[in-house]
């Protein structure tokens, strides 16, 4: 695999801009806020929003997320449609040319396609890059994430009986989705 450092670091599609977040204190700010107005709605699916109450918080998730590119194994973006912050979404897990993604909106940001147009523009990126094969897992009932797969050609290769935790479900199977390089 070529160094992630080769990688785009800002990918332009019809109305967004992916784009790195640089570590600063004004963007862990950013962030913050952004977490805090929607944290009911993003905790619902994502549990790790459950440790993020501060900028310092922020600032050090930001780094692990730093350290994981330095050393070739992810990278993080900001989904941003007319300058404003409105998600993220990051590939990892890399191993055998392949990797995961995961992503979050802003509640007022869903419904508008805007995550597909995010994930297929990044996945493209990705088999240009080199890799073969993307993987999504996702929480069993999380119907939106579900459509997203489904939509964007992803097909269910396995079910992992109670294999994660939702905070809106409780204990759940974890669904591998999967897309391979044509």
């Amino acid at each position: 695999m070529k160094s992630l450092s080769n990688f785009p670091k800002i990918i332009k599609t019809k109305r967004l801009i992916l784009k790195t977040i640089d570590i600063t204190q004004q963007n862990a700010q950013i962030l913050l806020d952004i977490i805090n107005a929607n944290r009911d709605y993003l905790e619902a699916w994502q549990g790790h929003f459950g440790e993020l109450h501060s900028v310092e918080d922020i600032i050090k998730k930001l780094e692990h997320r730093q350290h994981q590119f330095e050393k070739n194994e992810g990278m993080l973006f900001g989904i941003y449609q007319n300058d404003e912050l409105i998600g993220r979404i990051r590939f990892f897990n890399i191993k055998n040319n392949s990797c995961e993604i995961g992503y979050w909106l802003i509640q007022s940001a869903n419904g508008f396609g805007y995550m597909s147009e995010a994930l297929s523009n990044l996945e493209n990126e990705l088999f240009n890059f080199g890799f073969n094969k993307i993987v999504l897992d996702i929480d069993n009932g999380n119907t939106k994430s579900e459509k997203l797969a489904t939509n964007n050609g992803y097909k269910l290769n396995q079910r992992l009986p109670m294999a994660s935790y939702a905070k809106c479900v409780g204990k759940c199977d974890s669904l591998i989705y999967i897309k391979e390089k044509q």
